[in-house]
């Protein structure tokens, strides 16, 4: 949370700006980086670009070749998955807590975004908004345990470029409400089982269409790499 007042610096602007690029897929995995592509696109000189590139190279979200420049970092299916492994358990124990914990207003909350979620497939399924960020939002702010939160917080937008893949897949937004409704039903029984089993089978069925998707995109997979969730 920014302070009142606060002003971002050159460097933080195109540090935010090139980072948004890249989770929304403007810029595609493996695509070539230049500071004086990125100094017109963005209308900046070049120090504030190359900090804000060497911020993102230490996030891993782009990398530097010698003798070749800069790109955006490639889609590894082996940390897509590791970083599915980690989801799963931590979001599987945070629902498992929540549903505990979460009071009947909040659950209320989430019923209602559900309810608007579906009418905005109906009405226009390519530009809604999933409200599954939120559902997520909400387990974690009721589960009471600040230490998932701060693990989960380190991986959020990692996450969000792999949801853009996922819900680029037809019928993606519909499987997805569907499991949310299930997640939610199951908290609103306070079966706390039921509630982490239906997060779990959410987040392998995310890892699943974030796979699929990737087969759809140009040049992948490598031949021999194996599609299967190795959870």
């Amino acid at each position: 949370m920014e302070s009142p007042g606060y002003k971002p610096s050159l460097s933080e602007i195109a540090y935010r700006r090139i980072k948004e690029m890249i989770l929304s897929l403007t810029l595609a995995p493996g695509s070539s980086l230049t500071e004086m592509g990125l100094i017109d696109q963005l209308g900046m000189s070049r120090t504030p670009i190359r900090e804000a590139l060497y911020r993102l190279q230490q996030e891993r979200f782009v990398e530097l070749t010698p003798r070749k420049g800069w790109f955006v970092s490639e889609i590894k299916l082996q940390d897509i998955q590791q970083l599915f492994v980690i989801r799963e358990a931590l979001e599987g124990i945070a629902t498992r807590q929540a549903t505990q914990r979460t009071p009947d207003h909040a659950l209320a909350v989430m019923a209602d975004k559900l309810a608007a979620l579906e009418q905005g497939l109906r009405d226009d399924e390519l530009n809604a908004t999933d409200a599954g960020d939120e559902i997520h939002t909400l387990i974690f702010a009721h589960a009471d345990n600040p230490y998932i939160s701060s693990i989960m917080t380190l991986y959020l937008d990692r996450l969000q470029l792999f949801h853009v893949i996922a819900m680029n897949l037809p019928g993606r937004k519909w499987q997805s409400l569907l499991e949310h409704c299930q997640i939610l039903a199951a908290m609103q029984s306070r079966d706390a089982d039921a509630a982490e089993q239906a997060m779990r089978q959410h987040i392998r069925s995310s890892l699943q269409s974030i796979l699929e998707g990737l087969m759809q995109q140009p040049g992948f997979p490598s031949p021999g790499v194996r599609l299967t969730p190795s959870l």
